[in-house]
């Protein structure tokens, strides 16, 4: 072999060069993975975003067509006592469909309106139907944050009446402004209690009732996995004769976005970092710091609606009080 030869012979890389080389990768891993992973969320975002502005756009063509908002839940006929007989006084003691499945047909979803039979068939008697149960478990995709986990039919708020055989009904991450206070169906059938929102059974809210103004007001908000997530059917009783089953459609303001104590299920979370997408009442939808001025305080005692808080004052549609920046 000659001079020449020997001098063009091919070196390798050594073991050093191909450590640094590996280190080099990786720091540039570290650095671009969290631009991806931000890419992604901000994408996420944007698509939750989308959702809430078809919901309300949807709520507000049932609003022209009907000159009210739906109903948080129907009050059914039928109560979960022994023998389903008729009773007003329990009337939210049995299933009943939300909110979110009177705006179907407003949402492209006629068909699946149509099939449930809300306008004859309610949801309790439905739900007696091996049949037609599978429905209340389609996947609505208006109806899911993508940055939120949950399984598309929602295990931690399942119907638990042994005649709706146990069943998990699809996931929505999103849940109507109930106000600052609850009302059940008894309450409202009985002394007519206002929880101040939008939201709550046999409501019957339109525009003009909003006094404090449509861009004042919120109307849905976010509620994820981590705090049980909602389902868009409606209402259910959990165990036989109890009012129960708002909160895995409606929310309210009193407590804070992302609250994380035992009532949590009541308030309003999302897996955003830092807040929470709320739909207002006039069509736009809002990115809420978690951080927003929270006060429980009643300026007025004898006014269950003089909130100091702009939080609260956010979920009631006529408290007559001013909105400051948030």
């Amino acid at each position: 072999m000659n001079t020449i030869t020997r001098t063009r012979r091919a070196r390798g890389f050594t073991l050093i060069e191909l450590l640094v080389v590996i280190a080099i990768i990786a720091v540039l891993i570290s650095l671009l993975l969290p631009a991806v992973q931000q890419a992604r969320e901000a994408a996420r975002r944007t698509q939750c975003r989308s959702n809430l502005k078809q919901i309300g756009l949807a709520l507000h063509n049932y609003h022209d067509q009907y000159q009210v908002f739906p109903p948080g839940n129907g009050l059914s006929s039928q109560s979960p006592d022994a023998g389903y007989s008729v009773d007003l006084t329990t009337a939210n003691r049995a299933a009943a469909y939300g909110w979110a499945t009177y705006i179907l047909p407003q949402l492209d979803q006629a068909n699946l309106y149509n099939q449930l039979g809300v306008s004859n068939l309610e949801l309790c008697l439905l739900m007696q139907q091996a049949a037609l149960r599978p429905l209340t478990q389609t996947v609505l995709r208006v109806y899911r944050c993508p940055t939120d986990v949950a399984p598309d039919t929602n295990p931690q708020r399942p119907f638990s009446n042994p005649i709706f055989g146990d069943t998990n009904v699809g996931t929505s991450s999103y849940v109507g402004v109930h106000g600052t206070r609850w009302s059940h169906g008894v309450d409202w059938i009985t002394t007519a209690k206002d929880p101040f929102g939008i939201f709550w059974p046999a409501s019957r809210i339109g525009v003009r009732d909003i006094t404090d103004g449509t861009s004042n007001t919120f109307m849905v908000g976010e509620r994820n996995w981590d705090y049980l997530s909602a389902i868009w059917v409606g209402t259910r009783n959990y165990t036989g004769n109890g009012d129960v089953g708002l909160r895995q459609i409606t929310g309210i303001t009193n407590w804070q976005i992302n609250f994380p104590g035992t009532n949590a299920p009541r308030a309003f979370h999302s897996a955003h970092t830092g807040g929470t997408h709320f739909l207002l009442a006039d069509g736009s939808v809002r990115f809420v710091s978690q951080n927003i001025h929270f006060d429980n305080t009643l300026a007025d005692p004898a006014n269950p609606q003089s909130f100091v808080g702009t939080y609260q004052r956010l979920g009631q549609r006529a408290d007559g009080l001013i909105i400051g920046d948030y």
